[in-house]
């Protein structure tokens, strides 16, 4: 199979020939390569976009006016697979919210499809297996190698023939607006970032039964973790595991007269620099005054009938999805169903403000409650 041909977009002439490429209105399937595998701050590589048969690479680490790509590319409906991500990414770019977003993954889950990961779906409606040899490659080295330039295209290369295929059998099964329901849900809570709050970032999975003495020596690992990242640019899992940290936090509690390279769970491989300032976090762990566990929430009073609807209203999402053909979840998940059986009053609105839910949905579901 032969490789098409694409344009680098990284100087202002080559810009101006892809905003010139944008006159007139017509889908365009985007794609994004990040490096969140190779260093401490994940960044947008690469951006992918292809329309008809051309076939762009857009280099953001460039020195070209980005500001002039994204108004005449905004006003396009994008075609993107599992969409939320790459909006995210984009946005960071400082792409604004597009005129519409196709999501192919979304459709195919709404098609009933059990593979919808891109691979699958240009096999299924394509014929041509894909090579991933370049998933975890590092997009931010230059120059590409051909074998990375030959993966970026192929990410957005079948994306319009896919969705105009699946534009067709939506339409066929009178799902079309379930589809821009959804989508437009993922555009809407892709614009919005949860807050992190530093006091509670230490307390990884895992942690939450840990003793005081644990927790002081695991906030001290967390805070060296980071610094060790920051500083070598690297993703915090080249610098230690969290089962690793988490291990290392116990076993220093546990043994606190033992000397923490002592521990069967001591990274090996560690630098000696970084081994010492290693020792020196566990010392400060375990001087450090204990810090209590979060107060466990309480747990709620059972409310049987809340339980009664949950066990009608399930019943009926597995009937009605058993009939579109569809997994259940795409209708409701577990966490949705119990909102709704606890308060069928108020949540399904609150879920769907919330861009967590869509009213399609609700629509299918709410017979289940009458």
């Amino acid at each position: 199979m032969s490789q098409p041909e694409f344009m680098w977009v990284n100087t202002p002439k080559a810009l101006d020939y892809f905003i010139s490429s944008l006159r007139g209105y017509f889908p365009l399937a985007l794609d994004t390569e990040a490096d969140s595998l190779h260093h401490y701050r994940e960044s947008v590589c690469l951006i992918q976009v292809t329309h008809a048969d051309q076939h762009f690479l857009i280099d953001p680490l460039d020195d070209f006016p980005k500001e002039d790509l994204w108004p005449p590319t905004s006003r396009h409906t994008w075609i993107l697979h599992g969409a939320d991500f790459d909006l995210r990414m984009l946005r960071r770019a400082g792409a604004p919210e597009p005129q519409a977003v196709f999501d192919t993954m979304l459709a195919a889950q709404l098609l009933g499809l059990k593979a919808f990961g891109y691979g699958a779906l240009v096999e299924q409606f394509c014929g041509i297996k894909l090579e991933k040899s370049s998933q975890k490659a590092d997009w931010s080295r230059r120059p590409l190698s051909q074998t990375m330039i030959d993966y970026a295209v192929q990410d957005t290369q079948y994306l319009e023939p896919i969705a105009e295929i699946m534009a067709r059998q939506l339409g066929e099964k009178g799902r079309v607006e379930w589809h821009e329901q959804s989508c437009a849900r993922v555009v809407a809570a892709s614009q919005f970032t949860k807050e992190s709050d530093p006091e509670m970032e230490w307390r990884v999975s895992g942690s939450a039964l840990f003793r005081p003495e644990a927790l002081a020596i695991l906030r001290e690992l967390w805070c060296f973790r980071e610094r060790e990242a920051e500083q070598a640019d690297l993703p915090v899992f080249k610098v230690m595991h969290t089962e690793l940290m988490l291990d290392l936090a116990k076993w220093c509690a546990e043994n606190p007269r033992v000397p923490p390279m002592g521990a069967p769970c001591w990274p090996r491989r560690s630098s000696p620099g970084r081994g010492e300032r290693l020792m020196a976090a566990v010392d400060r762990g375990r001087r450090a005054e204990p810090i209590p566990p979060l107060p466990r929430a309480e747990r709620p009073q059972r409310d049987r009938a809340a339980e009664l609807r949950m066990e009608k209203v399930r019943a009926y999402r597995d009937k009605v999805a058993n009939e579109l053909g569809l997994d259940p979840t795409i209708i409701a998940p577990k966490s949705t169903l119990q909102d709704i059986s606890r308060d069928p009053e108020h949540a399904a609105d609150e879920l769907i403000a919330e861009h967590r839910w869509c009213p399609w949905q609700w629509e299918l579901l709410k017979p289940g409650l009458a």
